[in-house]
């Protein structure tokens, strides 16, 4: 496992028009793990040090996701995002936060209602990353994630962030130093926000 990059796994929202609590504990297809346990195990899977940033009922789903995979979640950093409900920004800021003061070079940002953005989409991005810079999946050309930051720029990002923004201010501000990545074949963009999204993606 990499020493020096974390994967900053954005997972504080509550799902409530998915039906669930979380939507780390969201199950795609039957027989899936958690969309949580996904997205660490691709983090680990890539190389890096997942920080999984909860907000929504934290603490239980902390342990439900430590009873599915203890062995896992025992190779992850869990954070607690406790103005979750203030938007993606909180959870972005907790994500860094930690990332920072757990002494990390740089930082992979995914989103966990993304599934298919998985381990072979973050090592693509990853293996393009150069030091400085700022670099970005696409799928299509369109711009979105994972984003890695050295981890200055990520506390720079996290300070500028708000509301429901996460990094997009800082992304915008600092566009001429923004590499994209293609990663059209490797991954799906789709966002599990709504019953019709999730039937479509499953």
């Amino acid at each position: 496992m990499s020493t020096t990059t974390a994967t900053i796994i954005l997972a504080a929202g509550a799902g409530r028009r998915l039906g669930t609590r979380s939507k780390a504990l969201l199950r795609v297809g039957s027989g899936a793990e958690p969309l949580g346990i996904r997205a660490v195990r691709a983090g680990l899977a890539a190389g890096t040090s997942p920080v999984l940033v909860l907000g929504s009922e934290a603490q239980q789903v902390e342990e439900e996701l430590r009873r599915a995979e203890p062995e896992l979640m025992g190779r992850s950093h869990v954070v607690a995002a406790e103005q979750w409900e203030a938007g993606l920004s909180a959870s972005f800021r907790a994500g860094v936060k930690a990332a920072h003061d757990a002494g990390f070079a740089r930082c992979a940002v995914l989103l966990v209602d993304q599934p298919g953005i998985d381990e072979q989409a973050l090592a693509a991005v990853l293996g393009e990353h150069e030091p400085g810079r700022i670099t970005r999946g696409c799928v299509e050309w369109r711009p979105g994630h994972p984003v890695v930051f050295d981890i200055e720029d990520a506390l720079a990002a996290a300070a500028l962030a708000s509301a429901d923004e996460g990094a997009r201010s800082y992304l915008t501000a600092h566009a001429g130093r923004v590499d994209l990545v293609d990663i059209t074949d490797l991954a799906d963009d789709t966002d599990l926000d709504t019953a019709e999204d999730l039937a479509s993606f499953s």
